[in-house]
């Protein structure tokens, strides 16, 4: 056969190669006829094609083999580091370090380019001939390269966009589960163990993991199981170690952290925690899949996603609950606040030459202090202010109390009536109904209109102040207070003439003590300071004097007690 002839035969041969490989977007098929051309004409028994990796994790010398013919092919997918020659083709001299090469005495080596970018290597052994290759046979592979390389590349890119539209695909996936989970978990967020159902049909649904831990720390120093779906045994020193994960991780059998070697001991691959402003709160733990396949960035991402998803469920289930507990609360607090308000003078009755007010405003929804303004006869009026220890539900029960028996008490007043006497039995009464750390500051008294006389007990509460000309009394005759002691004890009485422009002032220690930022306490001496700047008008004049300077006083710091006050003045 002349060289025309045999020119025509390759000219043809390649061109029913590039109509072929044309057809086709298939690396392998591509790469598979490139070799069967090539070593079918050249009677060659082994070769292979490198393509260069274009993936984050290989650098510019690392290739993966992508096709083989007459060496075993469970060399496909492996990756080859070598460095290139400047020459086009070059021999096995050049790479003879590599172990692939010379297992499989690849000897001849041909670059694949697409222009100027090196898309891979043409590797063939010997010929059955032990013939070196002839140039014709060079131009003839050299041909062959040129018309495939667009091919490959086109193929190449093609490849990744199938990896791009699957994991794009698998991403949409996971986004329509996330999508249908978050309207599960809104429509179920008062259900805490619907919750914890759709999180383990999710894991065993998507990933086949029926192997899993929850560990939270919310309201605790230490991490703490809160539901399980997998038997073990943690002790407390292992427990302890929680606290230094920080990342999400795959556990593997190399580790030389002992918590994650006991954890992959145990039968856990994976590690999720989750943060609340940027402090871990919840660890999960999850088991291997089904298959035995291992975990990638993708399922990481995932099963990220919808492990905070579920423990932000979660925690809303616990919100919710404490709402409509504190609710409860709240609805309770309000009916003893109105309860407690019933007890209070609704009005202060009018005292015949003289102006009178009165405020209560407790601390919390309900306090201890009491006070009260009772018409005993025409010319009589009882005034009576208390405080109980303590603040809130226990402290207003107590208040009811002395209401009651204050109320009893006063509705047997006649001329033979006895401060000192009643003031005892109100104490044996307190003592026999409360505990022995409950006790109550008192005072009350008995304004005769007639006299413009004041008689008065002060059982341990914070004297009242009586602003008579530039004379400031403190009326503090009286004794202990209601409730330390069951009997033994006496009551002493005190008499004020009351005259015209004087000040009665009763208060309770949240007006002494109401503090501001600094922690400082308003003090008896601003009582005494802010009455004497207002004494001049009118009784609820001077008190809400006194309500504004102590609003002013403690702005920006929380109510510390109950404030509680009567103003009474002369004339």
């Amino acid at each position: 056969m002349d060289d025309i002839t045999n020119k025509q035969l390759e000219l043809n041969s390649l061109i029913e190669f590039s109509q072929l490989i044309n057809t086709n977007l298939n690396l392998e098929f591509i790469l598979g006829n490139i070799l069967l051309s090539i070593m079918g004409k050249m009677m060659i028994t082994k070769g292979a094609v490198l393509i260069k990796c274009d993936i984050p994790d290989c650098d510019d010398k690392t290739f993966a083999v992508k096709a083989l013919k007459g060496i075993n092919l469970s060399h496909i997918g492996s990756k080859i580091s070598f460095g290139i020659p400047k020459e086009p083709i070059f021999e096995i001299d050049s790479v003879n370090d590599i172990q692939f090469f010379k297992e499989n005495k690849l000897k001849f080596f041909f670059k694949i380019y697409f222009i100027d970018k090196l898309l891979g290597v043409l590797c063939f052994g010997e010929k059955l001939t032990k013939q070196e290759i002839k140039k014709s046979e060079l131009l003839f592979i050299e041909t062959m390269l040129n018309l495939s390389a667009p091919t490959i590349e086109n193929s190449i890119r093609f490849e990744e966009i199938k990896i791009l539209n699957k994991n794009m695909s698998a991403q949409i996936q996971h986004l329509r589960t996330l999508f249908e989970l978050s309207k599960e978990f809104n429509s179920n967020f008062q259900d805490r163990g619907r919750i914890i159902k759709l999180l383990k049909y999710s894991l065993l649904g998507n990933f086949g993991i029926k192997d899993y831990v929850l560990l939270t720390k919310t309201k605790s120093e230490n991490f703490k199981v809160i539901e399980t779906g997998k038997t073990f045994d943690f002790d407390t020193d292992v427990m302890n170690q929680f606290d230094e994960i920080s990342e999400a991780e795959i556990i593997d059998e190399n580790t030389d952290n002992v918590l994650k070697r006991h954890l992959f001991e145990t039968g856990f691959r994976l590690i999720i925690p989750v943060k609340s402003n940027n402090v871990v709160e919840t660890i999960v733990l999850l088991g291997e899949k089904l298959n035995k396949s291992a975990f990638t960035i993708g399922d990481i991402q995932f099963l990220e996603s919808l492990i905070n998803l579920s423990v932000i469920s979660l925690d809303n289930t616990v919100l919710f609950n404490e709402y409509l507990a504190k609710q409860k609360i709240e609805s309770e607090l309000d009916v003893a606040r109105e309860i407690q308000v019933a007890l209070l003078p609704k009005r202060i009755p009018s005292i015949q030459g003289y102006t009178a007010a009165g405020c209560n405003i407790p601390a919390l929804h309900v306090g201890g202090d009491y006070y009260d303004i009772i018409r005993l006869t025409e010319d009589k009026y009882a005034i009576v202010i208390a405080d109980v220890s303590g603040k809130g539900t226990p402290a207003s029960l107590l208040m009811s109390n002395i209401q009651s028996a204050v109320h009893s008490f006063l509705k047997f007043y006649n001329a033979d009536f006895d401060l000192e006497t009643a003031t005892q039995k109100i104490n044996e009464l307190i003592f026999s109904n409360t505990s022995s750390e409950k006790f109550i500051t008192f005072f009350w008294g008995i304004l005769d209109v007639q006299t413009d006389e004041f008689t008065y007990v002060n059982a341990g509460h914070n004297p009242p102040f009586l602003f008579k000309g530039d004379d400031v009394i403190n009326l503090d005759k009286g004794g202990l207070m209601l409730g330390v002691i069951e009997s033994g004890i006496g009551y002493d009485s005190g008499k004020v003439k009351l005259d015209d422009k004087d000040v009665l002032v009763l208060y309770t220690d949240g007006v002494s003590e109401a503090r501001n930022t600094a922690k400082d306490e308003y003090s008896e001496e601003r009582i005494i300071r802010v009455v004497n700047k207002c004494r001049k008008d009118g009784s609820e004049s001077i008190q809400n004097c006194l309500l504004e300077d102590i609003k002013v006083f403690t702005k920006g710091e929380n109510q510390y007690d109950d404030i509680t006050m009567i103003v009474l003045k002369k004339g």
